[in-house]
């Protein structure tokens, strides 16, 4: 089994490699999940001022199948003469295999985890009267091989200690699921909606995206998997005499990993009493996004979203049950502004998202404690070709999570004790942070981490090839705490990503994608091990390398054709 999957690693690798740097066009890993084909949509957007007054803040399963205006099939009727429709079935099948690192991003439920994976999805969609139940179960399998042993600096004795008390014990943040092979059925993007006019309400699974990134989103990304939630929600812009609206309100549930995390076995070697107890109990979410597109400003949009959670009893903890509805519960906010601004004339867009990790943001919060702001910004220049739809696109997007004051990591008081608590998704009321499943909800780079994003792509229709640069920080606030007063300036941890990424549709049914993603990992997890390189060079022995490979399907036969 291993040497089939090197085999085929070395394979697509060297195709994707050989045909894309020939062809000297290359965009990011090659998922073909609804959330990631509207950016065909927002492209048009650009090119040809289609979806007018879309937003493209508030991105699901669900919205881009709205926007793609599938057609249904009457299928029967009830005893009430009351026609039922379906819109098809639609397959797909994801594969990402890591080679050496537990790597990925934006990848829904897959797992964390060196090797091969699989997920499969066979769905279809009904429709009766103002209901629509849209069916999507995904299976997930994993191989879930050993990643290379990390031991920490073991010439600190604090290092653990440290790491716990900034990371660990205020989120999930997990590097592997478990050691067993894993094969987990999701109900994936899954939803039955009630429709009237243009709103909905109802239950869903689905991963969804608020914001206007494309890489990362402070609020809400697919890089976890979907979790149950009430919605109520814009089904199309609502139309005023100011503007249109569009709009989103849940209510949801969370949940813990059912593993523990992989770094407890070392640290209660050295410390046991380090690792806070947490409290397991379902998490209740709640949040909202809205945008709006002033009648005044074509092509500008602006909006705002808003989540909070908190735990609903105290399991395995302690004391009184909290109460689903108590006032007084603990709690973890963040709130979000995000603009977007659409230039169809140029084929060009701005965009920026502005938030705050722990509380509902407003303006004036901005400039009194503007040093713990997070941001997004981003852009996307399309450049047509002749006038048969190709186009060139050149993006970029910037994210920084690292807090902009080393006063909010460390505690002036105690310089050299516990850190300050107050990187982005991390909460000392709710340990397990803004994760579900031991995923994080937010921008995929992690808390304190920063991201610099830049990518070039041939497109035509839904065909493309495309590359990609990216340099990712990882948790600065961490490498501060760490090495804080020390020479070890040089002991940052670095992701630095090389992507190529096909896309090609077969036919009107059949759509495939591929990507290579090569990643230099300059001193893995903040640790350096000294080898005679210059100060400021890498060194062999603590540096990592990955490659990350992903092939999707996606098979639609729509009962309308």
């Amino acid at each position: 089994m291993q040497n089939i999957f090197t085999t085929y690693r070395s394979l697509l690798l060297w195709l994707l490699l050989s045909f894309g740097f020939s062809q000297t066009a290359f965009s990011q890993i090659a998922l073909l999940d609804d959330i990631s084909l509207t950016d065909q949509q927002r492209d048009q957007q650009l090119l040809k001022n289609n979806f007018k007054n879309q937003s493209f803040l508030l991105r699901t399963a669900q919205d881009y199948r709205i926007q793609q205006n599938v057609p249904y099939r009457n299928i029967g009727k009830n005893k009430f003469g009351k026609e039922f429709k379906w819109d098809g079935i639609q397959i797909k099948y994801n594969l990402q295999d890591n080679s050496k690192m537990p790597y990925g991003f934006n990848n829904g439920n897959f797992y964390p985890a060196v090797g091969g994976q699989h997920r499969i999805s066979i769905g279809t969609k009904l429709k009766w009267r103002f209901i629509e139940l849209n069916l999507q179960p995904e299976l997930v399998t994993a191989r879930n091989l050993n990643p290379p042993p990390y031991y920490g600096n073991q010439q600190d004795g604090n290092f653990w200690a440290r790491y716990y008390f900034l990371i660990q014990n205020n989120i999930d943040y997990y590097t592997r699921m478990g050691k067993q092979p894993i094969s987990t059925i999701f109900p994936g993007q899954s939803s039955l909606a009630f429709n009237y006019k243009k709103f909905a309400f109802g239950v869903s699974t689905e991963n969804q995206w608020w914001g206007a990134g494309t890489r990362n989103s402070l609020m809400m990304t697919n890089n976890a998997p979907g979790f149950y939630h009430l919605f109520l929600k814009t089904n199309k812009p609502i139309e005023t005499k100011w503007g249109s609206i569009e709009g989103k309100a849940i209510l949801g549930r969370l949940e813990s990993p059912t593993t523990i995390v992989p770094e407890d076995s070392m640290m209660r070697t050295i410390w046991e009493g380090g690792i806070i107890r947490k409290n397991l109990s379902v998490r209740r979410l709640e949040g909202f996004t809205i945008s709006y597109q002033p009648k005044w400003l074509p092509n500008f949009f602006i909006g705002y979203s808003f989540v909070s959670q908190s735990y609903i009893q105290n399991r395995n903890l302690i004391g009184k049950d909290l109460g689903y509805f108590d006032a007084g519960r603990p709690k973890q906010q963040m709130g979000a502004f995000v603009f977007r601004f659409v230039l169809p004339k140029d084929h060009a867009e701005f965009y920026a998202e502005l938030g705050q990790p722990n509380q509902a943001v407003s303006p004036w919060r901005f400039f009194g404690d503007s040093v713990k702001t997070g941001f997004v910004l981003g852009a996307r220049k399309l450049f047509p070709i002749g006038n048969k739809g190709s186009y060139f696109k050149l993006y970029a997007e910037f994210t920084q999570l690292q807090l902009m004051n080393p006063l909010l990591v460390i505690d002036n008081n105690n310089p050299y004790g516990e850190p300050l608590r107050n990187s982005w998704y991390t909460s000392a009321k709710i340990r397990q942070g803004y994760t579900h499943q031991g995923k994080l909800l937010g921008a995929s780079i992690g808390p304190g981490s920063n991201s610099q994003t830049i990518g070039f792509s041939f497109n035509k229709g839904m065909n493309k090839i495309g590359f990609f640069f990216e340099r990712v920080a990882n948790n600065n606030d961490f490498y501060l705490y760490q090495y804080y007063s020390s020479a070890y300036y040089n002991r940052y941890y670095v992701d630095l990503h090389q992507g190529v990424e096909a896309q090609w549709q077969v036919n009107q049914h059949l759509l495939l994608a591929a990507s290579v993603l090569k990643t230099n990992t300059l001193n893995y997890k903040w640790i350096r091990i000294e080898d005679g390189s210059p100060w400021d060079r890498p060194a062999a022995q603590s540096d990592r390398d990955n490659v990350l490979i992903n092939f999707s399907l996606k098979y639609s036969l729509y009962a309308g054709r």
